[in-house]
């Protein structure tokens, strides 16, 4: 499907008859259009957001040209987009920081629930938990324990307050019963220098960005965050498996258009994404960086927004973090 007949398009929009937006439907898409990725180029967001353009093009007749505006925690590029023509043209990737932002920072440009349209849950990525190569801390037992005994207690790095590796080890605490120090980096790379060098204990971390010294043997993993073990670590545990039961946390990676964008078109949107994130060249892709795919209906990510913004604003207030 890489058109919307008018035909079509009336129908669906119930009938109603304003000639320019059914002549407007009728040739959509007539001009290339803009996929914002709101972080940074290089990383995994940056990976499926190119992977969905790349693959999406040929299927809807039209170039999608990636966008990347990173800033505030991903909430400059998700308001560049809720503030754009809701008319089909402009969608954005998001992350779980769209279900979580709201309870980080005073002021949000946008509503995640009232100014986004759900377009489709594309995958899902792990993290893992890993710890310095010489650390006694082998196993999550071995964590639990040393943090209920070492003098002093131990810490764990993050890419910083709020980022999603430092919710993923926020939840744990909060499921094990135990305490560690946070130590806040600027990004995860300068918190995984500190962790090699063992300047701190533990650290949760993207699994794309931790297998590579996983592999090197330069940090060790003692566990994934995920419900199942995941393909690339196949002997490393589930925290829930390794005695936290109820554990569970995974990056997902979702695309919204403005609210307000019609129905039929974001229908189209999304099945043309979904068909691109089932293809055998984006799951391949996916998988260097631990994804699995879920593609989503749009009813189904509309849910699941509304089931993370109530573990995750329960899961901060509970941890005393304060907005900013």
């Amino acid at each position: 499907m890489d058109l919307i007949n008018r035909r079509n398009f009336i129908a669906g929009a119930g009938a109603v008859t304003i000639a320019p937006r059914a002549a407007w439907a009728q040739t959509f898409p007539s001009k290339p259009l803009r996929l914002i990725v709101p972080f940074a180029a290089g990383g995994a967001a940056d990976i499926i957001g190119r992977t969905v353009a790349d693959g999406m093009g040929p299927l809807i007749g039209q170039q999608v040209v990636v966008e990347n505006k990173p800033g505030a925690g991903s909430n400059l590029g998700i308001d560049t987009m809720v503030k754009s023509e809701p008319d089909g043209y402009t969608f954005a990737l998001a992350s779980i920081a769209v279900a979580v932002n709201q309870f980080l920072y005073k002021s949000m440009p946008y509503d995640a629930v009232k100014d986004l349209a759900p377009l489709t849950l594309a995958l899902e990525t792990p993290n893992v938990v890993i710890v310095p190569k010489d650390s006694p801390i082998k196993s999550i037992a071995d964590l639990i324990a040393a943090a209920k005994t070492k003098s002093g207690g131990l810490s764990y790095a993050s890419a910083g307050v709020g980022s999603s590796l430092h919710l993923a080890a926020e939840l744990f605490m909060q499921k094990s019963g135990i305490s560690l120090a946070h130590i806040p980096y600027k990004g995860s790379n300068p918190a995984l220098t500190d962790l090699i060098a063992g300047r701190v204990d533990v650290m949760f971390d993207n699994l794309s960005t931790a297998l590579p010294q996983v592999e090197g043997n330069t940090v060790r993993a003692i566990a994934v965050t995920t419900a199942k073990r995941v393909a690339s670590l196949p002997n490393v545990p589930t925290i829930a498996e390794a005695g936290v039961p109820g554990y569970e946390m995974a990056n997902w990676w979702a695309f919204f258009a403005p609210a307000r964008t019609p129905a039929p078109v974001t229908a189209l949107l999304s099945e043309n994404i979904r068909n691109v994130v089932n293809g055998d060249a984006a799951k391949k892709r996916f998988a260097d960086i631990g994804g699995t795919v879920i593609a989503s209906t749009q009813e189904s990510l509309s849910h699941r927004l509304a089931a993370e913004i109530a573990k995750w604003g329960t899961t901060i207030k509970t941890t005393g973090l304060t907005p900013t």
